[in-house]
């Protein structure tokens, strides 16, 4: 067993390094300590507890013979290995989170509050976060011409993308496939459809692309940031595949 004790960001960092060394047929069983500010992956995992509670049940588990665990697919992205992407808004307010006063919970909400204030006005703040990105997306080898601009990109094999928000609502109904989104809905559109996100529904509208997929390349107009887990890159090409089956330690 692997544990890590820290954010998504060093639950990244490990697994990436777990799989390059261990290969995807042998990797050990990985444990999540919850050492992070926001823990959205743990949130995911229905992994509950501070870092010495969750430890002292694994021991517990331990001792008696049986560690229980459940699989979980991983997805990889340019050569790295999590559970998250984002781009265009999903980055932009990872940005806005790290630029804050006091990084955690109460903060992310605040801007996500913040976020659908604007939105419903058309603000600054939500002009800036949800501009379009120029690019040109393949899934799964076909070219997807309807979206060539988006506001939201997205790729993962967790439903929720943070502090409650589903708007991956598809990831882990089909094992060995994530789900994409890529949609141009308007910032006012996005906003009166809150309700849906946090219940997990679909969002509406077009132009909206929300499917299953295997693998997905990404090529910019120009370098874009994106996140992985809640850590910040810049390529002008994301290619996005299947990662390995992990499984995950539930104490």
């Amino acid at each position: 067993m692997v544990a890590t004790c820290g954010g998504d960001g060093t639950n990244l960092s490990t697994i990436t390094e777990v799989v390059r060394a261990y290969g995807a047929d042998q990797l050990p069983t990985f444990a999540i300590l919850r050492g992070g500010t926001v823990n959205t992956i743990a949130e995911n995992l229905k992994i509950d507890g501070t870092p010495e509670n969750i430890l002292a049940r694994l021991v517990a588990r331990a001792q008696e013979g049986e560690i229980p665990s459940r699989g979980q697919d991983l997805l990889q992205v340019n050569g790295m290995y999590g559970f998250l992407f984002a781009a265009a808004m999903g980055a932009r307010f990872l940005e806005a989170y790290y630029g804050g006063p006091m990084p955690g919970p109460a903060w992310a909400g605040l801007l996500a509050a913040r976020t659908i204030a604007s939105s419903l006005v058309t603000g600054k703040f939500a002009r800036w976060l949800f501009s379009a990105v120029d690019l040109e997306l393949e899934v799964d080898g076909r070219p997807v011409p309807a979206v060539r601009a988006p506001r939201l990109l997205l790729a993962s094999t967790v439903p929720d993308v943070g502090i409650g928000m589903k708007v991956t609502w598809q990831a882990g109904k089909q094992p060995g496939r994530f789900n994409l989104i890529a949609s141009n809905l308007s910032t006012v559109a996005m906003g009166l459809q809150f309700h849906r996100v946090v219940t997990g529904q679909p969002l509406k509208g077009s132009p909206h692309y929300d499917v299953l997929a295997t693998s997905a390349r990404i090529r910019f107009a120009e370098p874009q940031t994106f996140t992985l887990d809640g850590e910040l890159f810049r390529e002008r090409e994301v290619t996005i595949g299947m990662g390995p089956r992990l499984w995950v330690a539930r104490p």
